[in-house]
């Protein structure tokens, strides 16, 4: 049993997405904990730690543009969607990630004082726009194939 946990959780740590996984798990699970932490001290350790591994998320993606690059070129124009409402919002979706990853190399590198002149707050809050409304498209692109699937299920069951 012991075994098979570390075989799975090696597996994790082998790829990009695995780690990212890893360290958003650790990332939240910590800032959870740390906010309903009664010991202030403890609160204090791992609501750091929960900032680190959110600093290193930050700092590997980075490297994203290339992959969300390729992603939306294989994606093209959603053909592969059931529907062409599901192909608009995973267009408009991989358009604003796309647009993201440059916004957040702007404020990281404002954050980290390597170019100067650039106020890091605008690059932060164009940042965490776009990360909210490819989230907000997602989760309404999520909704929506829930229905198709439902809708689906109705036909076939007739």
């Amino acid at each position: 049993m012991l075994m098979k946990v570390l075989d799975e959780i090696c597996l994790l740590l082998e790829t990009y997405k695995g780690r990212d996984k890893i360290l958003r798990t650790l990332c939240y699970t910590t800032r959870l904990i740390g906010g309903l932490q009664e010991n202030q001290e403890i609160a204090k350790k791992l609501l750091r730690f929960s900032s680190v591994m959110s600093d290193t998320r930050a700092t590997l993606r980075l490297l994203d543009d290339l992959p969300m690059l390729q992603y939306n070129i294989q994606y093209g124009f959603g053909s592969q969607e059931p529907d062409k409402f599901m192909a608009q919002l995973g267009v408009l979706t991989n358009v604003i990630d796309q647009v993201y990853f440059p916004i957040e190399k702007m404020a990281w590198l404002a954050e980290h004082n390597l170019i100067s002149g650039v106020n890091n707050s605008k690059w932060d809050t164009a940042s965490s726009i776009c990360w909210v409304l490819s989230i907000y498209l997602t989760l309404t692109k999520t909704l929506r194939y829930i229905a198709v699937l439902r809708k689906h299920e109705k036909c076939n069951s007739k």
